[in-house]
């Protein structure tokens, strides 16, 4: 019996250290992050990070406190928050009461590559809207790139 009990914990040591993630290629070259305010008294802020790693990845992370049980459509626009833009970039939308998303990002919305570099320099802002049916409604918001200093 006891030959069974530790082949039993044995296996399932073995099953549990396989499943994890191998970290050896998330190793971090440069990141930046950027405030996000509540807007529309949503009681809702943040931050968004622009993460470079080693592999050429770069992805967008955002993490927001006091979140809803909604689906947050997130998008990068063009200009500055008080100049307003198009969306040049749209982003993985923050569901439920994850309070994050992460998006890989390679290329704008039209195509265009772009690098950490052009991200992190971006005449741009960010917006977190309440929900798909309410666009129209931003909760949390902030400029990024050149329009962060």
């Amino acid at each position: 019996m006891k030959k069974q009990y530790y082949l039993i914990i044995t296996l399932f040591t073995l099953i549990l250290s396989s499943c994890g993630k191998d970290d050896a290629t998330d190793v971090i070259l440069a990141k930046n992050v950027f405030a996000l305010s509540s807007v529309s008294n949503s009681n809702i802020s943040g931050n968004v990070s622009f993460v470079k790693y080693e592999d050429g990845r770069t992805e967008v992370i955002l993490q927001i406190n006091n979140s809803s049980l909604d689906i947050h459509p997130t998008f990068i626009y063009a200009n500055s928050l008080a100049e307003g833009g198009a969306v040049a970039l749209t982003l993985a939308p923050i569901e439920c009461d994850c309070e994050e998303s992460i998006t890989i990002v390679s290329k704008w919305d039209n195509g265009t590559p772009v690098t950490y570099e052009e991200l992190i320099a971006f005449d741009g802002h960010i917006k977190i809207h309440q929900n798909a049916d309410n666009l129209e409604v931003v909760i949390a918001q902030g400029n990024i790139g050149v329009n962060a200093q």
